[in-house]
């Protein structure tokens, strides 16, 4: 995912002075590929079930590198955009609803630092790819960049994916991994009760804290997608070099690695209020900090912000989903917030460059991310509170039936 999606902002500028593109022109053509996958992912999480996770994601990791490597050969603007529309149907078999899945099956507890661990693959990719085609781009071009990124991605995913995926614990006689192995929890897990606790699909719509959590991932999105397109022009802008440029987006990227892992561990030992009040102030620092990217030092400490709040559309969204909502209807509610934060990409990336085209300048584009940043904060922080009576509840529920399970062993 890391190579395949977070090495766009590396392109911008080479391909739009190349063939006399505008940015916004240029990068909508990543708003098709999030328009085209984002209604398609309810229908991923169905065929998941018929299809089976290593398959689905077998098929997207191949189709996914032979489109980037066909993007090399475009001449125009339109040969952009229809490659885009078949990537979007693709590129879901390699995203986080996937992932998420599976970390979902293999973990019940510690949720958070294994949801980190995996995730943290995306900004390990694009912090070894981001400089490794900055200088194929500068000592070739930019097609022999789209080439390596291709020919890289189908390298590392096919063999992986044929060789290290197993789709649940159940297929091979274990259990989901629990910090407790005897007890209740063991009891819990042979019966399967905890599958049963949480909320469906049409409760979860019903409660606001699912609109809060939307709310606050959407715009997590917008500025984690506008943040990894627009860096690097951004800072080009501002007279740095394109190598510069490039290990600020590597470091980011690196940041984004670590951080998961970080965010995860954060949200598993000191709970969900402060692993949402770090994101949200993170939203709000890096804009700030990008504002005064013109004082040196400033880039890179805006590299660790930014990817700090990167990693949160991708860690909470699976830990509080889990929290708040239970296991009951995990994916089709995971589903429904990836499609969330994917429509939150598909805006950003082109209202960024649209502000950009009319103004000259991305400084209106960072004051607008500054009250995005705003709105994450006040969302997650008011779905936490409200989220309390959910988590009660559902704990509730898991003692009734931990105690009926105590119960059937006894009288057997």
């Amino acid at each position: 995912m890391g190579i395949y999606v977070s090495t766009n902002s590396i392109f911008v500028k080479p391909v739009c002075d190349d063939l006399g593109f505008s940015r916004g022109q240029f990068t909508l053509y990543r708003t098709i590929i999030t328009l085209v996958s984002t209604p398609l992912m309810p229908i991923y999480g169905r065929k998941i079930r018929s299809i089976g996770l290593k398959k689905l994601i077998l098929i997207s990791a191949i189709g996914c590198g032979l489109i980037s490597i066909s993007y090399s050969f475009s001449t125009q603007l339109w040969h952009f955009y229809v490659l885009a529309a078949f990537n979007g149907i693709l590129v879901n078999g390699t995203s986080f609803m996937v992932i998420g899945t599976l970390v979902s099956g293999w973990f019940h507890d510690k949720k958070g630092f294994a949801t980190g661990l995996a995730y943290c693959g995306s900004g390990l990719g694009a912090a070894i790819m981001v400089p490794l085609l900055g200088q194929v781009i500068e000592h070739t071009d930019w097609r022999w960049g789209y080439r390596t990124i291709g020919i890289v991605g189908m390298a590392i995913l096919v063999p992986t994916v044929l060789l290290l995926v197993k789709e649940s614990p159940e297929r091979m006689g274990l259990e989901p991994y629990r910090s407790d192995k005897g007890g209740q929890a063991s009891a819990a897990a042979q019966t399967g009760q905890d599958a049963s606790i949480g909320l469906t699909m049409k409760e979860a719509l019903k409660s606001p804290v699912f609109w809060l959590l939307a709310i606050a991932f959407f715009c997590i999105s917008m500025c984690a997608a506008s943040t990894n397109t627009h860096t690097a022009p951004y800072l080009s802008d501002l007279g740095y070099s394109t190598g510069f440029a490039a290990s600020v987006v590597s470091l980011f990227m690196l940041v984004l690695t670590v951080g998961k892992i970080v965010l995860g561990y954060i949200f598993d030992r000191l709970g969900a209020l402060w692993g949402s009040l770090f994101v949200g102030i993170c939203c709000i620092g890096f804009p700030i900090l990008a504002l005064l990217a013109h004082i040196p030092a400033m880039p890179w400490i805006y590299a660790i912000v930014v990817g700090m709040a990167s990693c949160g559309f991708s860690v909470p969204v699976n830990v509080l989903i889990t929290n708040y909502f239970g296991n009951k209807d995990f994916t089709a509610i995971f589903s429904i917030f990836s499609m969330v934060t994917m429509a939150g990409a598909a805006i950003s990336l082109p209202v960024i460059g649209v502000i950009y085209d009319v103004t000259g300048s991305y400084h209106w584009a960072w004051i607008m991310l500054l009250i995005t940043g705003c709105i994450v904060a006040l969302c997650l922080v008011a779905a936490n509170i409200m989220g309390r009576k959910l988590t009660r509840k559902m704990e509730k529920t898991r003692e009734i039936l931990l105690k009926k399970v105590n119960i059937n062993q006894v009288d057997c």
